[in-house]
């Protein structure tokens, strides 16, 4: 169980994006056939272990494993060279579930209840959880419970932070593309111009949030970036924008989304032009459950881990997907004043992974023996 630093420096030197995680994938699946456990390779990239305890239901933990494609600049010595990072720190993910996994192959017999170890991919884009949810997974091993942590920068070092009910947000890409008609300039009334229509669309929405948007409904709509024109002196005949929907109510998620057509095609009336408005299929809002909650604090109160309150977080989360199917508890794991995730300089503390360790342990020792 000792091994999680070398496993996550290991793992740190070879980050895999999305659905690209082949030698992530291939050295979770070697380290897991040393193990006592029944492995299989799910959503191609992905791992589960199971551990068969000889009962009839299983609880289980679920760790990410992909990367982003960012250049790292922490000037460690097991930093990535190959143009990707672990700036989310999935490689500490990956290395706590290990130890854990370790830790069930030296205690065989300890536990009556089975134990299913998720080594998901491609969290940050696409949804791994989804595919293995429909893979049927947690009903073949008859999962009624699963766990979750991911590692949080500025929350207090070597504590757990969660919260019941919403925790992270419904989250979803949003992408406009106007079609216009080019002219030039000098004779606009020959063209139609999407440049003018997005800017449009985009004023319309910031109206909606300053004035019609009730106050304390908790959201986002943000548009980030705007692709358009070929030259000066001609009439845009394509503008793209891309931007972000969240919400931790489906309610409010589905009004944003109607909000944002609505507003594309009455612009689109008053232009002669053609809006396609697109919006991911969206990770669920983390929603903690409540009774669930309750026990995890029991169980973090007998392992002797520290679990503090948290403000919810517009970010988004694929556990969710889990939390549809049964009920589940995600965590964050406090690292202290390090640089924010998805910054090429992200780093932390690695013997914080011990207090992930001892959580999932005493989750364990509360629901499984």
């Amino acid at each position: 169980m000792e091994n999680y630093v070398c496993y996550r420096r290991e793992l740190h030197t070879m980050p895999e994006t999305a659905r690209k995680e082949e030698k992530t994938g291939q050295y979770i699946a070697d380290k897991l056939s040393r193990l006592n456990c029944l492995t299989e390779r799910v959503a191609s990239t992905g791992s589960i272990a199971f551990f068969d305890n000889g009962g009839d239901e299983a609880i289980a933990f679920r760790a990410d494993i992909d990367a982003l494609p960012i250049a790292e600049e922490t000037g460690l010595p097991f930093a990535s060279k190959n143009g990707c990072m672990h700036a989310c720190g999935h490689d500490a993910h990956m290395a706590m579930l290990l130890a854990l996994a370790d830790y069930l192959h030296e205690n065989k017999g300890k536990y009556r209840k089975n134990v299913l170890l998720i080594f998901q991919p491609s969290e940050e884009a696409m949804g791994g959880a989804r595919p293995i949810c429909e893979e049927g997974v947690l009903t073949r091993f008859n999962v009624k419970k699963v766990f979750g942590l991911h590692v949080w920068p500025k929350a207090k070092a070597g504590a757990l932070a969660s919260r019941p009910g919403p925790l992270m947000a419904q989250a979803a890409e949003l992408g406009l593309t106007v079609h216009g008609k080019s002219a030039h300039c000098a004779r606009p009334d020959l063209g139609i111009d999407a440049l003018a229509a997005l800017a449009d669309i985009i004023a319309e929405l910031s109206r909606f949030k300053r004035e019609d948007i009730a106050p304390g409904t908790e959201y986002l709509l943000h548009v980030g970036t705007i692709n358009a024109g070929d030259a000066s002196n001609i009439v845009c005949e394509t503008a793209r924008a891309r931007g972000s929907v969240r919400a931790f109510d489906v309610g409010v998620f589905d009004m944003l989304g109607k909000k944002i057509r609505e507003t594309a095609a009455a612009v689109d009336a008053r232009y002669g032009t053609t809006t396609e408005v697109f919006i991911s299929r969206a990770y669920p809002p983390v929603v903690n459950d409540p009774a669930l909650y309750e026990e995890y604090k029991k169980a973090m109160e007998q392992a002797g881990v520290e679990l503090v309150g948290t403000e919810k977080t517009v970010i988004g989360e694929d556990f969710s997907v889990y939390q549809q199917h049964v009920p589940g508890v995600f965590a964050f794991l406090g690292l202290g004043d390090v640089p924010s995730l998805h910054n090429n300089r992200f780093d932390f503390d690695e013997k914080l992974m011990e207090t992930g360790i001892r959580a999932f342990i005493g989750l364990l020792d509360y629901f499984a023996k």
